[in-house]
């Protein structure tokens, strides 16, 4: 049985569909800096847009790669600056048109892939985007517009806000402060915190491990659904309200959603 041939008219119809995917693909910004850092040092990311990936290596470098894709990439411009070890990267949309949602609706996608000393302090914000931060050494200030964040092992004081997702941090040494306006929270303290820690959400659920010998001040309430607890408190424990000190007290730990259950388990 012969085999048919295209038509010039399907041929005509498949070809500029081939020019469309390879005009997407090119459609790409690549931008790769390296910089000289010392252990303790920090890294400040301040970005309109972008998903931001940092972890951490055993050299004294900072490593940046930034990915930036869709329509319009050129309309975003970042900027480095780096001091006595200290790495600053901003991240701008060009005009005004980005508090109206224009860069969701063009396509444009940003990526901000950084990899840190081991011992290394960061302090980042996203207006649009999820923050996933690896094991380090170090205090983390984290704040998205529009995302969730997520935290490995973090040896130091945490700090991490978000206005539209969960949070889940695998484990804090030092000090813990996460809030989200619409999603659930995870975490895991392993030591004992020397001051006040508070989760809070206004939708979603609570669920905190916690060593068995800490020693806290315990206030967990919710407004829709119970809390439960491993622990055993002395207090006043009821189905959505306990406030009370696990093994004879110590700093504030806050547990309160408006929308979710919250659970304390024991490690």
């Amino acid at each position: 049985m012969p085999i048919p041939s295209l038509k010039p008219s399907n041929l005509l119809c498949f070809t500029p569909f081939v020019l469309l995917l390879m005009a997407s693909a090119s459609q790409a910004q690549m931008i790769e800096q390296t910089f000289d850092a010392q252990p303790g040092g920090h890294l400040t990311l301040d970005t309109d847009i972008g998903t931001i990936y940092i972890k951490s290596h055993s050299d004294a470098q900072v490593l940046v790669t930034v990915r930036i894709e869709g329509a319009d990439e050129g309309d975003m411009e970042v900027t480095f600056d780096a001091d006595d070890g200290d790495v600053a990267i901003v991240g701008k949309l060009k005009g005004s048109r980005w508090g109206s949602g224009w860069s969701s609706s063009r396509g444009l996608r940003v990526i901000y892939d950084i990899t840190v000393p081991q011992n290394y302090h960061l302090n980042v914000d996203t207006s649009g985007g999820s923050i996933d931060i690896q094991d380090l050494v170090g205090n983390v200030d984290a704040n998205t517009s529009g995302g969730s964040i997520s935290l490995g092992h973090i040896d130091g004081e945490v700090d991490v806000d978000t206005s539209g997702g969960s949070i889940d941090v695998d484990a804090v040494s030092g000090n813990l402060n996460a809030h989200t306006s619409g999603g659930s929270i995870r975490a895991r303290l392993h030591k004992q915190p020397t001051g006040d820690n508070e989760l809070s959400t206004s939708g979603g659920s609570i669920k905190v491990y916690l060593f068995a010998e800490i020693k806290v001040d315990l206030s967990a309430s919710t407004s829709g659904g119970r809390v439960k607890t491993d622990f055993d408190v002395d207090g006043r424990v009821d189905k959505q309200k306990i406030r009370g000190t696990i093994n004879g007290g110590g700093p504030r730990l806050r547990l309160s959603t408006s929308g979710g259950s919250v659970r304390i388990n024991q490690l």
